[in-house]
């Protein structure tokens, strides 16, 4: 199977960021918390992921988010100001072993540290 391009890693989670953010905007009886949780886990590891290969790092078989993070923190310090407490879900649901929240206030957390992290790579991937 052909690695994806940075190009690629970038569309996919600004597509599902987006996705995420319009499912976050409905009125909340019609949320589904669990898509918003897992769809803006897939975003933070696309945009880590793009800035991992756009740094020329060396890639991590089966990264986790923390890994990621890590690997990006040992090349850049700023990435240190992402927080993942937030996506260790306390009140954790477990389904075909998947981790998520259900918490309005929680997704929307998660939302916006997603938001913060494609800001941050996409400015130090540009620079």
């Amino acid at each position: 199977m052909e690695n994806p391009t940075i190009n690629q890693m970038l569309n996919e989670a600004d597509e599902k960021l987006f996705w995420a953010e319009d499912e976050f905007n409905k009125p909340a009886a019609d949320i589904v918390g669990m898509c918003v949780c897992l769809n803006v886990k897939d975003v933070m590891n696309n945009y880590l992921k793009a800035f991992v290969s756009a740094k020329n790092l060396p890639p991590i078989e089966h990264p986790s988010l923390n890994d990621l993070l890590d690997e990006c923190i040992d090349f850049d310090k700023d990435f240190k100001k992402i927080d993942l407490n937030l996506f260790m879900c306390k009140s954790e649901i477990i389904e075909n072993n998947s981790k998520y929240c259900m918490s309005h206030e929680k997704t929307k957390e998660c939302l916006e540290v997603a938001r913060m992290t494609r800001d941050m790579v996409m400015n130090k991937i540009a620079s």
